[in-house]
Formats: C-alpha cells, structure tokens, sequence
C-alpha cells in the first residue's frame, strides 16, 4: 500500500520574516519509488514555481517537472528524465520548444529543481557509515541562481562536499525530530546546514541558507491518516 505525507515549509527572511512558503505532498509507492510534489512562492522575489520530482527508492533522480513565473509571467517549463546513459529533457523557455540531451557516464545521484523540499535529496547518496566529508559529484540542477528563477534547463553541478556534523534532535514548528545535521559547500565556498530527517523519506526539517540570509522550517506534517478517508 502506498503512503502519503503533506508538509509546509516557511521561507524567513533574517530582517524580514516569513517571505514565502512551499506547500508538498509525498507519496511512495509499493516499489519504493516516491514523488514530491510542491507549490513555491516567495513573495518578495514574485516566484512562483510547481514542482513534480520522483525518485527511486534508492533516491536517484528518475523523472522531473518544473514551471515557474516571476512577477505573474511565465518564465519556462520543463520535463527531465534521467536514465543510465542520457538526460533527456523537453523544454519550453520563452516561447520557444526546445530538447536537450546530455550524455551520462552514470546516472546522477541527485537533481535540485528548486524546491526546497527537494534539496534534503541531495545527501541520501551520502554513506552516513563512512562520516566525515565526502564529495557529491554528477548531480545536476534546474538554474544555477540559488532561488532557481532561470531557465529551466539542466545544467551538471560542481561537485558538492558534504560533511555530517551529527544526529541532532531539533524542534520547529512542525514538531520535534530526530535528525541528521549536514554542512554543504558548494559554489566556490557556499556553505548551508541541512537537517533532514531520519525516518527514511529523507524529509527536509531545516536549511539555513547565510548567502540567501534565510532560514527554511518545516512548519506542518500530516500523515495521510490525518487528512482522512471516509473509511
């Protein structure tokens, strides 16, 4: 039987509070392939994006939809699916239809699209066995500006260094959790701390971001009992 969870994530500003907010939904299937589906909006930058990303159950990237606006108009929309070899992805980008075909050497380990829900993705691959730093490399991103508002288009990231810093009981407003707490570097330096959960969806409970001078909380959880079914 498949599962469901429903989650908000707040977007705060260091000097201006809550900015913008990502509601999702995850849903896994019997076979361990799992789907997050989100609604992005920060509302000081006028993006607005939708998200529709599945995973493996190993949480390798299989298939991606992105598409966004800013300011109200449309921006571009995409479709990427990853397979052992290529990355295949139809795109729309200023009215005009394009494809784009990268070829592989292995199958990306992960795929940021700019949820923020998404981002806790990046580190299963990480061998939380061997601890210390260790280098994410082949995975791709949607945009390269941090909150996403270009393109889409799939470009291959530098290679990330991630460093488990320990497991952590945290509190937000969703509740309190049981965590791991990773620093990332990226970018020539970008550092951000991501707590994600440890219950096996890999959720993202916090991300504090010092180059976007924000914060991102997971501020509700429900089960699919919660949401109820007539039953």
């Amino acid at each position: 039987m498949s599962r469901y969870r429903y989650g908000v994530i707040d977007y705060v500003g260091d000097d201006v509070g809550v900015r913008g907010r990502e509601e999702w939904t995850l849903s896994v299937a019997e076979d361990g392939t799992r789907t997050l589906r989100a609604h992005c909006r920060m509302w000081d930058t006028e993006i607005e994006r939708d998200v529709v990303h599945t995973a493996s159950a190993e949480f390798r990237p299989l298939r991606s939809f992105i598409s966004h606006r800013v300011a109200g108009e449309f921006l571009g929309e995409g479709w990427f699916v990853f397979g052992a070899e290529t990355l295949e992805s139809e795109l729309l980008l200023g009215g005009t239809r394009r494809s784009q075909r990268v070829a592989l050497t292995t199958p990306p380990p992960f795929f940021v699209p700019h949820a923020v829900c998404c981002d806790a993705w990046i580190v299963p691959s990480y061998d939380v066995a061997a601890g210390g730093s260790q280098r994410l490399s082949g995975g791709f991103r949607s945009s390269p500006r941090p909150n996403g508002a270009t393109g889409p288009y799939a470009e291959e990231m530098s290679d990330i260094t991630a460093t488990l810093l320990g497991e952590e009981t945290i509190t937000v407003p969703a509740g309190t959790f049981l965590t791991w707490h990773f620093l990332l570097t990226s970018d020539g330096g970008a550092r951000e701390d991501l707590w994600t959960s440890r219950d096996g969806d890999w959720l993202m409970v916090r991300l504090r971001s010092d180059r976007l001078s924000s914060t991102y909380e997971l501020t509700e959880l429900r089960e699919e009992a919660d949401r109820g079914r007539g039953e």
